[in-house]
């Protein structure tokens, strides 16, 4: 249902009905804790508050504070506070009305952020505002009957909107604009006389984005010019608050913009452009004034009242706050050592005659005839991959990608005689041939969509993405060889990053476009796996939403003609249509089916495939000169590891002789359990096999997926575990779980509870190893995704500290990262935690997995690091670039005090029993040599080798369940070892020197991984 401001809602976002898309499952529920209700329950005691806000009544009879995205109720001088809504509700910003008796709040129940009242008590729950856009920082007018707020409303779903500030009856009738223009309007308050309202305005900046507020504007409460009060140079001003006499109270972060890699320096509390703090450490949070010269404000993790102009005139309110919380199930789930069918199928593409299909798993090319089995056509070498396989329109030769010279590059195979030719050289991604078979359309490692001319090799850019967040989907062509259409990703504001997958349609002759949803304020499911794909009739494009199949009616230019239709509610992942037929191919949980025009459903297509672990065969004697075993004891001098292949079957005092063993020496070396990286992201379309080379050859032997195209992670899993592909062992993870918006590729975006059922449905088919939530994904969203991990007998995590433990999650795979709040719950501005954030990890039961980027500056400190070969070669030309470029400067005195932030943080953590695991979010960071960066600086700044390397050996193997088979060297142990050359436990620095890794009691020689890459062309064409 539409009103006359655009407004969508809530029912029907959720149902998914809106403009044509229609869900078959009701709305998600609330509250969301239905999804754990037989979870044993821990309760956790709160006396600080880390990201919080505070309200309060002009008297300061009343005080309100936010505390983890729960409100609760605090008496006013102190004692324990009485918690007033439920923890999927997600209030933020509480706003107290004039006369005391009610709250409006901010709250993200239902997926998107939307204006609540309610009593102080919490009774009375009203949301006043509803609808696709965001809308935040609610503030009532003085005389209590309208309330302000920012919105993007009024936009448009694929232009995108700016905040702008809006008005509306406290019951949610009569919305008027105020403010809108290009520029961002945020964190609004009324003037006490209710005739104006002052906020922060932040400017647009050439890059989408803005500079995050230098002004404080007042704007009048009837529309109109604002009037800039206040600007700064630097930094950001955020949450206005106005005394009854007109002074203004707000926040100035310098220092930085406050991102999370490199937070602000300081945060300031300003009157008046007067500084009343001085190192204190403040939260993301609007003051509150009481009276004239009372401030209640939210600092060092305290309530604050502060008197000004009278000295030492402030006092901290203290509390306890008790929030009971699921208890994390965290079990073992033992490697598999059986064979399994093949799911791990990449990219099936249907011949033109719908004959055949070919598809990428186990690292080779094949070819399937329909009802036949498949035939292998290409195996890749073990250093390569092979991936990406796409019909000439002939049906005689295929090309695909590999980067088996170097970066990844087209090749052409043909199918009769078996010859094997370059199209293009590196750097060239996801080919499409034309529809006549003289130009290819493809991308390069920069996601822009290129124009090849077959003949000649001319190349042209036709297209540049959208989004910075990995690169667009892969082209497909209209019949007519005239346009090209790719899926994109808008950008809903210039304040947050997030907005939809969209259709690109380019026509090649003009170079103009046009941007389509399939309906309004419908995304695509992801970049990755959900299309569009023309039809060969040119009536139709077939894509993926919510993740199923749909056709969307469409004119010779891309043009929708009207609502898209569903042929089957089943999951539904890269589909692909034949050039001469209508018969239209998809992957449905690990199933090929085949919709057929003649036939009325789909059918399955068999793919009679399996795979086996591989491992050593040969009985090996590790001779360690010096063992830490990662047990928690002390290292050992002169012990041989024993293995009988696979597994370790003896750790024993050395002997000179071990008949029926061969002996790998390391006498003169430490050996180490294989090192495993928590937090990855396999980018194998850009980086081939270079991201696990590297790693392995850093000693790294287990990598963490913390998200990636489904398929795609299935599919190096299970190339790795067989031995097809050389590199870590992965432990895959779908698509990052979000809601209605997403930002990166393989981000799974969702707006009906039937669209995340099937994304949870196919993920559990495939057997995941860890499911994740990302930063739009509702708490009920997020309870559902813990529920099927747990049933599955893996973790689940997100960004997200609250409301991901009370959801049922297991872990937040960073401290803090993006937050769909501005400032989330983790940490303050400034970067410091409180005890109501370390209480969330205290004793081990709920994890963190900390991505140190602050880390890198290390790089500065040690720039022989960057002369290493294992840079030189084994890491992409970008990565070596930015590798050099840090390893050229020293750590900045900035770098330095943020690392020192980061760590302290870790260090207090680790103190009170924290779970802490080591990841690096390569390869946003360069793989590899980033883990040891991190572990470098745990050292540097507190941590004794031993606690460093638990991190990254005997923690991840605990917290992802495969304690049993990893993370210790000890008989029954899988045979994962680092050899480094030197002594860890004298000099830390001598860590990331590893010659030989044994996987599996497989041997890898550090000097045979680079010499597998060196002399291959780096460069991109």
């Amino acid at each position: 249902m539409t009103t006359d401001h655009g407004r969508v809602s809530r029912r029907d976002l959720l149902r998914g009905s809106a403009a044509g898309l229609t869900a078959v499952a009701a709305p998600v529920t609330s509250p969301a804790v239905a999804a754990s209700a037989a979870v044993a329950q821990d309760t956790l005691w709160y006396r600080e508050l880390t990201g919080g806000s505070v309200t309060a009544s002009r008297d300061g009879s009343v005080v309100i504070a936010e505390l983890q995205g729960v409100l609760w109720r605090v008496p006013p001088e102190g004692g324990e506070a009485v918690r007033i809504t439920d923890w999927d509700l997600e209030a933020t910003r509480p706003a107290l009305s004039p006369d005391g008796s009610r709250l409006a709040v901010g709250g993200y129940r239902g997926g998107g952020f939307h204006l609540w009242t309610l009593r102080t008590d919490g009774g009375g729950p009203h949301q006043v505002t509803d609808g696709p856009w965001d809308d935040r920082g609610v503030a009532w007018s003085p005389d209590g009957s309208r309330l302000v707020f920012a919105s993007e409303r009024g936009g448009d779903p694929v232009a995108g909107a700016s905040f702008g500030l809006w008005t509306t009856d406290a019951d949610g009738t009569g919305a008027e604009r105020l403010t809108g223009g290009a520029y961002e309007d945020l964190d609004p308050v009324w003037w006490p006389d209710g005739r104006s309202v002052v906020c922060v305005r932040a400017a647009h900046t050439p890059d989408g984005g803005s500079d995050g507020g230098l002004a404080l504007v007042r704007v009048p409460a009837g529309g109109g010019a604002g009037q800039v009060l206040r600007r700064v140079g630097e930094g950001r001003l955020l949450c206005p608050s106005v005394s009854p006499s007109g002074r203004i109270a707000y926040l100035h972060l310098s220092g930085t913009t406050g991102s999370p890699s490199l937070p602000a320096a300081r945060a300031t509390l300003l009157v008046d452009g007067r500084a009343v703090t001085e190192g204190e450490d403040l939260a993301a949070a609007p003051p509150c004034w009481l009276g004239d010269d009372r401030l209640l404000y939210v600092a060092d993790g305290r309530l604050r009242l502060r008197t000004l102009g009278a000295p030492g005139s402030v006092r901290d309110i203290p509390f306890t706050a008790r929030m009971p919380v699921p208890r994390p199930r965290r079990r073992p789930r033992p490697l598999s050592t059986a064979a399994e069918p093949v799911r791990g199928i990449h990219l099936p593409a249907l011949a033109p005659d719908a004959g055949s299909v070919a598809f990428v798993a186990l690292n080779a090319l094949w070819v399937q005839p329909v009802g036949g089995t498949p035939r292998k056509v290409l195996q890749a070498a073990a250093v390569h991959h092979v991936q990406m396989p796409a019909w000439a329109p002939d049906g005689r030769s295929l090309l695909y990608c590999t980067d088996r010279d170097g970066l990844t590059a087209v090749r052409r195979l043909h199918l009769d005689s078996g010859h094997d030719e370059p199209v293009t050289g590196p750097g060239r991604l996801y080919p499409a041939p034309s529809p006549d078979g003289t130009r290819l359309a493809c991308q390069d490692t920069r996601g822009n969509v290129l124009l090849r001319d077959l003949a000649t090799g001319a190349e042209r850019v036709l297209a540049r993405p959208l989004a910075a967040d990995g690169p667009p989907g892969a082209p497909t062509w209209s019949p007519d060889g005239r346009h090209v259409a790719f899926c994109d990703r808008n950008r809903l504001n210039h304040r947050f990053r997030e907005g939809y997958h969209l259709i690109r349609v380019l026509d090649t002759r003009t170079g103009t476009e046009r941007r389509h949803l399939p309906a309004a304020h419908q995304s695509l499911s992801d970049r990755a796996a959900a299309g569009p794909v023309w039809s060969p009739d040119g009536r139709w494009m077939a894509l993926v939403a919510e993740s199923a199949l749909w056709l969307l009616p469409v004119t010779g230019d891309g043009t929708p003609t009207g609502p898209a239709r569903r042929p089957t509610g089943e999951p539904a992942d890269h589909p692909t249509w034949a050039r001469e037929t209508n018969a239209l191919l998809y992957l449905s949980s690990g199933r090929l089916r085949l919709l057929d025009p003649a036939r009325t459903g789909p059918r399955t297509l068999s793919v009679p495939l399996t795979h086996r672990p591989a491992g050593g065969r040969e009985r090996l004697r590790v001779h360690a000169g010096q063992l830490w075993d990662g047990t928690g004891t002390a290292p050992r001098r002169d012990v041989d590891i024993l293995t009988d292949g696979r597994r370790i079957t003896a750790v024993e005092p050395h002997r000179p002789r071990r008949p029926g063993h061969r002996t790998l020496d390391a006498s003169r070396h430490t050996v180490l359990p294989g090192l495993f990286d928590s937090h990855t992201h396999p980018y194998s379309a850009t980086y081939g096999a270079r991201h696990g080379l590297a790693a392995l050859a850093y000693g790294i032997t287990t990598m963490a997926c913390m998200g990636a195209s489904l398929y795609e992670a299935v599919r190096l899993r299970e190339s790795l575990a067989s031995g097809h592909s050389t590199g870590p062992r992965l432990l895959a993870c779908a698509e990052l779980i979000d809601g209605a918006r997403t930002a990166y590729a393989m981000g799974r975006a969702h707006r009906t509870a039937a669209g995340v059922r099937r994304t949870l449905e196919r993920a559990i088919a495939l057997n995941v190893d860890f499911v994740k939530t990302y930063v739009r994904a509702s708490g009920e969203v997020m309870a559902r995704a813990a529920d099927a991990a747990h049933r599955l007998g893996v973790p689940s995590g997100s960004h997200l500290c609250a409301p991901g433990r009370a959801a049922g999650q297991d872990l937040t795979t960073h401290l803090q990262a993006t937050q769909r709040l501005p400032y989330g719950h983790a940490t303050t501005p400034t970067g410091h935690i409180h005890q109501d954030l370390v209480q969330q990890y205290a004793d081990g039961d709920f994890a963190l997995i900390a991505t140190p980027f602050t880390a890198q500056a290390l790089l500065g400190a040690d720039p022989a690091l960057a002369d290493d070969p294992r840079v030189l070669t084994l890491m992409p030309p970008w990565d070596v670039t930015a590798v050099r470029e840090r390893a050229r400067t020293p750590p900045t005195d900035e770098q330095r005090r943020a690392l020192a932030t980061e760590m302290a943080a870790y260090r207090r953590l680790a103190a009170e029993g924290a779970l802490l695991a080591v990841g690096t979010d390569a390869p946003l960071v360069p793989a590899g040599l980033s883990l040891h960066l991190a572990l470098r600086a745990l050292h540097a700044h507190g941590f004794t080798p031993a606690q460093a390397l638990l991190c990254a050996t005997a923690a991840p193997a605990r917290l992802f369940g495969v304690e049993n088979d990893l993370g210790t060297v000890e008989p029954g142990k899988t045979a994962d070892l680092t050899v480094v050359d030197g002594d860890p436990f004298t000099d830390f620095g001598s860590l990331p020197r590893t010659p030989l890794v044994l996987r599996d009691g497989v041997a890898h020689h550090q000097g045979d991984l680079v010499a597998a890459v060196r002399g291959t062309v780096t460069t991109p064409a």
